[in-house]
């Protein structure tokens, strides 16, 4: 009996998860990891945090092993090594583990969950197919591919639930009144306007609270699925700079504005430009 061909919608998601990456923008988003990896889990000043604080005598590790600055030597050479695509299915795991205790300070365990996520799953990718030792030597066939889709869709899918969570959990009446802004910017010193009086001060303008809360709801609520349609994808970007930009105005975040904009290349680069469909 004849196999009878495949319906639309499983070639649609084919070719979604499994249509090769173009190798050259696996490897520029390989770079570019690595560099923001190395500035991202810098810990200098940074003391540990729970989780990782309710382990017993963890502290005493923590002096002497983990914020080293041999420790911190380690994990700057295997960033390298990743960066510069020295089997970087293998250095991406290993750089991952090193990373794991360095993940729970008292500020940016968002931020660096994130990237760690976003880590493991690119690191399943074959990025050394161009722009790496291997290729800079004359090892690599140029035709070999940099691996299927998925492990950047799960970065996107990331990214998404990063702004769908944030945006969800501020959909309450207390935060879209303005009310919950109002506390946090009374008792958080990491705030950098006082909305004691139920308004926003840019300049000489001055609109409500309740205005700037539904509209950062409804900005990251369209962030969460803009990217997703290719034709809005850079005036998404745009909005998106636009808001943390504009939010780093009000509020101090540390490093998770940065990383989510980080994160926009998993949609921006051209990951369809030239792949190769030669199997690994």
């Amino acid at each position: 009996m004849a196999t009878p061909p495949p319906a639309h919608g499983d070639s649609r998601l084919d070719r979604f998860l499994f249509a090769p990456a173009d190798p050259r923008a696996v490897a520029a988003m390989r770079i570019l990891l690595a560099a923001m990896i190395a500035w991202a889990f810098c810990s200098l000043g940074l003391r540990p945090a729970w989780p990782v604080t309710s382990i017993p005598g963890i502290a005493t590790w923590y002096e002497s092993v983990f914020l080293t600055p041999w420790y911190a030597a380690i994990v700057t050479l295997a960033a390298a090594a990743f960066g510069v695509g020295l089997r970087p299915r293998v250095t991406g795991i290993v750089l991952l583990v090193l990373l794991l205790p360095l993940a729970s300070f008292n500020r940016g365990q968002q931020s660096r969950l994130v990237l760690l996520l976003a880590l493991l799953a690119f690191s399943m990718l074959r990025s050394d197919a161009r722009w790496s030792i291997r290729t800079w030597l004359g090892r690599a066939t140029p035709e070999v591919s940099a691996g299927p889709m998925w492990p950047i869709r799960l970065i996107q899918i990331e990214l998404s639930l990063v702004y769908a969570v944030n945006a969800l959990v501020k959909a309450t009446p207390q935060y879209l009144g303005g009310d919950v802004l109002i506390g946090m910017s009374r008792m958080r010193p990491n705030f950098l306007m006082d909305f004691s009086d139920g308004l926003v001060h840019v300049g000489s303008l001055a609109f409500p609270v309740a205005l700037a809360a539904i509209a950062s709801v409804v900005v990251e609520s369209y962030l969460a699925i803009g990217f997703w349609f290719p034709r809005l994808r850079w005036l998404t970007a745009v909005i998106g700079v636009i808001f943390h930009m504009g939010l780093q105005q009000i509020v101090r975040i540390f490093m998770l504005d940065y990383v989510s904009m980080f994160l926009y290349l998993a949609f921006l680069l051209p990951w369809h430009r030239g792949a190769s469909t030669r199997s690994l």
